[in-house]
């Protein structure tokens, strides 16, 4: 289990993170940081008073594995910037112990489910909140070429299955289960996909960017054109991007803006401290 010293340092992190990711989709720097500052700081503090070396080992190892985790999802495309240095932070803060109920593998676990509730839930808002631009986008989505493929083929997987469980009855919840995933997850793509389309693009100026925004096409200055970055705008984009509205030769660009992950961040540390594992909880009640 974490010191007291370290829980409070890691929910304030995460506090500040997740207040700043919903008031301007960015967790800044500064915090994620000083979050790895601490952590370090505070296990070499631990390791001296104890004239042991675990504890800054674990903090390093739990900032390597962070690290490693984090750049997987920043060059996948799945977190921005920020989300992934929040998690070298918790790497940093919570460390590392070599046990399968560990409070860091523990936290992971937990992220991974709390983090597809909470996408699910911010893109459900979002499209309730834009209903009527949504639902065009939807029909236009689900009529595309390739979602009308994946439309398809799960059609056709789906039948599959579901003929298959009335033959091997003994695997008849089984195969109709996976029938249902295969169902609900096609159209979850396209919901997702019509989502972003309809309610996370923005046209802003571009005094109002920031490193790591997501361009959504080439901007186009005279006989020149950014080409969008696949990992977000970097320090010469966003110089280049500014003197140009400066210089009044372009006015917007349409920018994609995710969802804010911080929160899930905080969600599943609170439940790692209340829960532990979230799973092998559930599992041990049933």
């Amino acid at each position: 289990m974490l010191s007291l010293t370290l829980i409070i340092v890691a929910l304030f992190v995460l506090l500040m993170a997740a207040i700043t990711d919903l008031k301007a989709f960015e967790v800044p720097d500064w915090l994620n940081y000083a979050g790895i500052a601490a952590g370090i700081g505070i296990h070499l503090i631990f390791s001296l008073q104890q004239w042991n070396y675990w504890p800054i080992s674990s903090s390093l190892i739990g900032f390597g594995i962070g690290f490693a985790l984090a750049c997987t999802m920043y060059y996948t495309g799945q977190w921005g910037g920020g989300d992934a240095k929040l998690l070298m932070a918790l790497g940093a803060l919570i460390g590392f112990e070599p046990s399968k109920l560990a409070f860091g593998t523990s936290f992971l676990i937990n992220l991974a489910f709390v983090g597809g509730a909470w996408g699910l839930l911010w893109t459900s808002a979002l499209a309730i909140k834009n209903a009527k631009t949504f639902l065009k986008k939807f029909k236009e989505t689900r009529n595309e070429n390739k979602y009308k493929k994946l439309r398809i083929m799960t059609l056709f997987t789906t039948g599959i299955l579901l003929t298959a469980s009335f033959i091997i009855t003994n695997f008849r919840f089984e195969l109709i289960s996976l029938a249902l995933i295969g169902y609900v997850l096609c159209y979850l793509t396209i919901f997702i996909k019509s989502t972003e389309l309809s309610s996370m693009h923005k046209w802003v100026t571009p005094d109002k960017l920031t490193e790591g925004d997501w361009l959504v096409e080439p901007v186009k200055y005279g006989k020149e054109k950014l080409m969008p970055p696949k990992l977000g705008l970097e320090k010469e984009h966003l110089a280049l991007l500014q003197k140009l509205y400066a210089q009044k030769k372009i006015d917007k660009v349409l920018v994609k803006y995710g969802v804010p992950f911080a929160p899930a961040f905080l969600i599943a540390f609170i439940a790692t401290l209340l829960f532990n594992n979230i799973i092998f909880t559930i599992i041990t009640q049933v």
